[in-house]
């Protein structure tokens, strides 16, 4: 029996969902693929979304990066090895790894895909569906760089994340694009599912890379001095700073928040009887639960620095 995607829209184009409409697996009591549940905190991405009973087991988020996007096969350069032609693409980069449900095929997974992002209003600029061409043309070689980077996902690059280029699972990719308010690129790798997937009961691996172009943020560290903080604690009570900066899902102070740090400290230095709290933020990335202790640690840090 055929399985079609169904695609509901509404007016605005932003809030397009792509729904993979399938049906999933029964998942029998005891099996073992009943303990696996997805990542705490992980969600599909709003517009590209996983095919139904896939299970989200690793997901990141970079706010802004470069993608060279694979238009054409890999071949060996002086560099390594390189796509013979490629598009470079700039901007929020959001990765996604997931395994299909068991009784689906890695064909069936990608076949959605590829048809579903065409009635999205996706161009797809590039398609290669013949396991043993896309191993041939070393197409596994993207999703191998990119799920063994520490950064790429917010749990970090952890053994059942990675897909690593082996011959023995040749895949099938594809790359498109949608013109909106900003271009939204997508790639997907599938593979077929190892002995070891198997054995857990779950289906095809799958690493779905979105990029969302978009500007990259300039003049973002205003960096308030001793006195203007000291101005705004006598006037409110308080002073909110911007200068002070962390990757998504880190609590590790990055290096470009060290000039707000150095005027945090002055002040403190200049007015020894001075008491104040150090309240931390987080994004809106990730789940509830974990972002107040994400807060917590990021406060902590920051009274440490």
């Amino acid at each position: 029996m055929s399985r079609q995607v169904t695609l509901p829209t509404s007016p605005r184009l932003r809030a397009l969902l792509l729904v993979l409409a399938l049906s999933g697996s029964v998942l029998c009591p005891g099996h073992a693929a009943a303990v696996e549940r997805d990542r705490p905190g992980a969600k599909d991405h709003p517009q590209v979304s996983r095919y139904e009973g896939s299970i989200l087991h690793n997901q990141g988020v970079v706010a802004f990066e470069q993608v060279v996007l694979p238009l054409g096969p890999y071949a060996s350069t002086p560099q390594g090895k390189q796509p013979s032609k490629s598009r470079k693409v700039e901007g929020m980069v959001l990765n996604y790894a997931y395994w299909g449900p068991k009784d689906r095929s890695e064909l069936e997974v990608f076949r959605n895909y590829q048809a579903a992002l065409a009635k999205a209003g996706f161009t797809l600029l590039y398609v290669c569906d013949e396991p043993e061409r896309c191993r041939a043309e070393g197409l596994a070689s993207f999703a191998a760089d990119w799920t063994n980077r520490p950064a790429t996902f917010g749990g970090g690059s952890d053994p059942l994340s990675r897909m690593e280029e082996n011959g023995n699972y040749p895949p099938r990719f594809l790359v498109a694009r949608r013109q909106a308010d900003g271009d939204l690129y997508v790639s997907l790798t599938v593979l077929p599912p190892s002995s070891t997937e198997r054995d857990r009961g779950v289906g095809a691996p799958y690493f779905l890379q979105v990029i969302e172009t978009q500007p990259m943020r300039t003049n973002a560290v205003a960096v308030l001095d001793a006195a203007a903080m000291q101005k705004g604690i006598a006037a409110e009570g308080k002073v909110a700073l911007y200068g002070v900066n962390f990757d998504t899902g880190s609590a590790v102070i990055r290096p470009d928040s060290k000039p707000q740090l150095d005027q945090m400290a002055r002040l403190l230095a200049a007015d020894t009887m001075l008491k104040v709290f150090i309240v931390g933020h987080t994004d809106n990335v990730g789940d509830f639960p974990a972002n107040p202790a994400l807060s917590q640690r990021r406060a902590e840090a920051i009274v440490k620095a």
